[in-house]
């Protein structure tokens, strides 16, 4: 049986320490809470203004990196929908998402369960999503994986509570990304905006369009954002 005042009283305590690393500690207790090697989290994870967090490894970095470029897999619908969900072995079972699924077996070999968690506002809303993944298949056990719900629960209440304190003294958030992540991440949102006011569209239409060109390009999202940031109209109908 989940002890629930221990899984949330771990989570607490993650949050206590430098604000700017606070992110990086909510993982760290969530992926502990089910007993997995490495994870991630991630803000507006369903949106084009996804921001990535933290990645505690180079194949976290990878899983983020492939889920940003597709627009699905694991932690995108756990933010969408706002409910868990667990894939125990990536490389025999089937997934709800058709590129992903073939992708993450090309290029995510050494990764073989994910976890995913939803970081839920109230109950229609999310600030984002919490994935936590090992090198070997996972049985998911139910009681690990409520585990994990109650952990991601107390995380988003952290986060919430880190905010709403910086923004009433006139601030805003410290969580910076590691440059790695910015590198990456920052580019495709600046073309995103910049695609968006050229073509008078939507930010969500200037993020697919922008996939569609990577994907059928076989190049990565952050080389198309930079190509479109020197010259807007180079993927312009």
């Amino acid at each position: 049986m989940v002890d629930r005042i221990a899984v949330e009283r771990s989570v607490r305590e993650a949050a206590e320490g430098d604000p700017a690393r606070l992110p990086r500690r909510l993982c760290e207790a969530i992926r502990e809470s089910v007993s997995m090697e490495a994870g991630t989290l991630s803000l507006f994870t369903d949106t084009p203004h996804r921001q990535l967090l933290c990645a505690t490894s180079d194949a976290a970095l990878r899983l983020e990196k492939l889920q940003f470029g597709l627009g699905e897999g694991p932690c995108v619908t756990a933010a969408r929908t706002g409910d868990k969900v667990v894939v125990g072995d990536l490389h025999t079972e089937l997934t709800g998402w058709p590129v992903f699924g073939s992708c993450a077996q090309e290029q995510l070999g050494d990764v073989g369960a994910i976890y995913a968690f939803p970081l839920r506002l109230d109950a229609h809303r999310t600030l984002g999503a919490v994935d936590v993944l090992c090198r070997d298949p996972h049985d998911p056990d139910p009681e690990t994986v409520r585990a994990g719900v109650i952990a991601a629960r107390a995380a988003s209440r952290e986060l919430l509570h880190s905010y709403q304190e910086t923004v009433d003294q006139g601030g805003l958030p410290m969580w910076e990304p590691e440059d790695i992540m910015d590198s990456y991440w920052g580019p495709t949102h600046a073309a995103v905006g910049l695609l968006a006011g050229e073509l008078d569209i939507t930010a969500d239409e200037a993020l697919t369009r922008m996939r569609a060109h990577a994907f059928g390009s076989g190049r990565s999202l952050p080389d198309v954002a930079e190509d479109i940031l020197a010259d807007p109209e180079c993927i312009t109908p």
